[in-house]
């Protein structure tokens, strides 16, 4: 779960570049793309239900125009992101490898979750009843999975699946229009909260894959987070700034003999997220680097 969000704008798809579209919806403050071609559309991202889902094909539809969504992306394996696969029936669904091996357990993760704690979380955005429709949503797996990059064909342009490298988890994949000069990248970057380092993110390489992602994209006009607004290559560039801080304070207490108990415990001015804002991260990188 992120922290509380920004409050929304207007509802529905909003193009942010040529024939590429965001919607922004209330619940976890998701954001989903739409890309439009000659020869149907992606949608990149599908929310956390079939209800959801549907909800996404009904704004496509009042964009008015005779859209034939033939592709779904995931960026990543979280739920508020693939949970709404089941509503695109007739369409592909195309991942990176780790999300069709980690899916189904992911999914049981927060179905336990949901049923230990199913309460609403206005500052989240979800009701009680968002949740139950979670738990009754079936998984529908990718269909076609990459290990470093895929290109689907729209035929008059082309939209590009890359993976760089771990970060929020071991599956983040950005999506790239060259020709419209838009990049999505999922959960890699947030906008309207800090980004969400929880206990399967990969701290110590986040900053690392975000850099080779930027790099690949060339200098797009746009880029579209997993949560939030849509933002530009500086402020990608700070946050990832920020994240490669985290990683070096993080790793410097690890190496440096500070224990689990006071890394958790005791603040550092240098680190940029409040220290409970760390905890997951914290846990990880005390996991994956050995004591000196």
């Amino acid at each position: 779960m992120t922290p509380p969000v920004t409050p929304l704008a207007a509802p529905g798809f909003v193009e942010v570049a040529d024939r590429v579209f965001v919607a922004r919806y209330r619940q976890w403050d998701v954001g989903v793309g739409l890309v439009l071609g000659r020869d149907g559309a992606v949608v990149v991202d599908t929310r956390a239900s079939d209800v959801q889902g549907g909800e996404v094909l009904e704004d496509i539809r009042r964009l008015g125009r005779d859209i034939e969504v033939r592709h779904v992306v995931n960026t990543h394996v979280h739920f508020d992101h693939t949970f709404g696969n089941v509503a695109f029936d007739t369409a592909t669904v195309h991942a990176h490898d780790t999300v069709a091996r980690t899916l189904e357990v992911h999914a049981e993760h927060i179905r336990a979750a949901v049923r230990e704690d199913p309460g609403a979380a206005p500052e989240y955005g979800y009701t009680e009843a968002d949740l139950l429709q979670v738990l009754a949503t079936a998984v529908r797996l990718p269909d076609c999975t990459f290990g470093s990059s895929a290109t689907i064909d729209l035929g008059d342009r082309a939209v590009t699946m890359a993976y760089a490298g771990r970060g929020h988890t071991d599956g983040d994949v950005a999506v790239l229009v060259a020709d419209a000069g838009a990049l999505f990248l999922g959960d890699l970057v947030e906008e309207s909260a800090h980004p969400s380092l929880g206990d399967d993110s990969w701290p110590l390489q986040w900053a690392d894959t975000l850099t080779s992602h930027l790099i690949a994209a060339g200098d797009p006009s746009v880029v579209v987070p997993g949560h939030g607004r849509p933002v530009d290559v500086a402020f990608v560039e700070r946050q990832r700034d920020e994240m490669a801080t985290v990683a070096a304070v993080l790793r410097e207490r690890r190496l440096g003999g500070v224990s689990l108990a006071e890394a958790l415990h005791e603040p550092d001015a240098r680190l940029p997220y409040p220290l409970e804002h760390l905890e997951a991260a914290t846990r990880r990188v005390w996991a994956q680097l050995p004591a000196s």
